[in-house]
Parts: structure tokens; sequence; C-alpha cells
């Protein structure tokens, strides 16, 4: 005889109630146990968080809701500009000068906050806006010179 403990198999048990039941009955539950989570665990590999017979709308929500061509186009000319950007930054940050340049890099790639930034290099934190402002002024000069004649 086996006692288990109904609250881990009955969620609305508020209260551990154990209860012995036959090793016939500890087996069959055992299986059912194992087959939810290889259930539960093929659900997850298989992404199938839902099924498309669950309701009469599912399946029209899924494929209404799919990427279209257009949407994919769009989003890969994005990326690519967001690349072409990102490979421009080292020359952006140039064009600024070098507090302005340490600044920006402070606050938007390394992502400290500006008091902390006026703190550590000893000056009032309305200078670092300052700076931070005209760093990114500057650098928008530069990106609007580099992808305009394009």
């Amino acid at each position: 005889m086996k006692t288990i403990n109904l609250r881990w198999m009955y969620p609305h048990y508020r209260h551990d109630e154990f209860v012995e039941v036959s090793d016939e009955v500890w087996e069959v539950m055992r299986q059912a146990q194992r087959e939810m989570n290889n259930y539960e665990r093929r659900k997850v590999y298989q992404r199938a968080y839902y099924s498309l017979d669950a309701y009469s709308w599912t399946e029209n929500y899924a494929l209404e809701h799919g990427r279209s061509p257009e949407d994919i186009l769009l989003e890969r000319e994005e990326m690519t500009t967001r690349l072409r950007l990102i490979a421009a930054l080292p020359v952006a940050l140039a064009h600024a000068t070098p507090t302005q340049a340490r600044r920006v890099h402070a606050y938007y790639i390394a992502g400290i906050k500006q008091p902390e930034i006026s703190r550590i290099e000893g000056v009032h934190s309305s200078k670092v806006s300052v700076a931070i402002r005209r760093g990114l002024r500057n650098m928008r000069r530069c990106y609007d010179g580099l992808f305009q004649t394009e």
C-alpha cells in the first residue's frame, strides 16, 4: 500500500490529505502523471500551445494573423537600415567631441543614468544632459550626411 497526498493531485485541496491506495492504483496514477508530463514536454518542444480545433475561431485567427510577405520584406528592410546605422556608429561618435562621445556612450550604450555619470565625472548633472543632447545633435548631422547621398 502506498500513501499519496491528494493536494498534489487536485489543485482545489487547500491542505494535505493523505490517502492509502493499492499498488495497482499507485502504478496507474504514476503512469498517468508520466503521460501528462510527456505531453507537456512534447507540446513545448513542438511549440503547439493550442490546438486549431480548440475553438471555432482559432484556425481563422492563426491564418489571418500570420506575417505576410510584405511584412517580412518590410522587417528585413528595417533590420538592414538598423544594421547600417549601427555600423556607422563609430563614425558618428567621432563627429562629437570626446566628452560628448564619452557621455553618449555611457548613457545610451552602457546604460548608466545621468546622475551617476555626473557623480563619476565630478560635474553637475545639467552639464551631462547638455553634453548628451549636443552629442546626439552632432551625431545626427553625421548620419544625415552619410545617408543623404543614397
